[in-house]
């Protein structure tokens, strides 16, 4: 069976799309659809209607299990948003600071995996704490 995978969008100025480092205040969806060789055979495109809205993360797992996907990747998700997507069995990825490009390949290599739930609904500054369940390899040279 092919699988879907919805990454949480956020472009920058020029043209670049970033995974979304809040969830909630992404711009758009890109879902990418893997045959089972893990070939691309499709990217749809769906923006978010509930950009601004204050409540919107908690609403939006509802409105992303619509497109069918086994797996969401956002830059970072609060613990409510990740309890419903888990709700509709949907995986949930963080990888904050990532272009869409990068965490696509690594989501490809198996180098993505795991989730941090953001602690703090609207802080911005973000511990990364080396005990979570975060997993990813990125750039270590």
């Amino acid at each position: 069976m092919n699988e879907r995978i919805a990454i949480s969008i956020e472009e920058s100025g020029n043209g670049r799309e970033t995974v979304a480092e809040h969830f909630g205040r992404c711009s758009k969806f890109k879902v990418c659809e893997l045959d089972d060789d893990k070939t691309l055979i499709k990217t749809e495109i769906y923006f978010n209607p509930l950009v601004g809205e204050h409540n919107g993360a908690c609403q939006l797992p509802g409105y992303v299990k619509q497109f069918n996907v086994n797996t969401i990747i956002a830059g970072g998700m609060g613990q409510k948003a990740v309890n419903n997507f888990l709700n509709y069995d949907i995986s949930v990825i963080t990888a904050p600071g990532l272009l869409f490009q990068e965490a696509f390949d690594l989501y490809l290599q198996g180098k993505l995996s795991g989730y941090e739930a953001c602690k703090h609904e609207h802080h911005h500054h973000h511990e990364h704490n080396p005990d979570s369940e975060h997993h990813y390899d990125h750039h270590h040279n």
